[in-house]
């Protein structure tokens, strides 16, 4: 498996850009989300249960 790639003559630029990409989204996602405002989460985390009650409390 090394051999292979060992042996790419010019594509490890391809494979290393790839994984730099890939790390740095990783690294962008994982700071927004701790970053994120804990209140935010909860009412996201509540608002298809709220939703679902409101339409609920609508139809009676």
């Amino acid at each position: 498996m090394f051999k292979q790639i060992k042996d790419l003559a010019g594509g490890e630029f391809f494979l290393i850009s790839s994984l730099i990409i890939f790390m740095v989204f990783f690294i962008l996602v994982t700071i927004y989300l701790l970053k994120l405002n804990k209140h935010y989460i909860s009412l996201m985390s509540n608002l298809p249960i709220e939703d679902n009650q409101t339409e609920q409390n609508e139809e009676d």
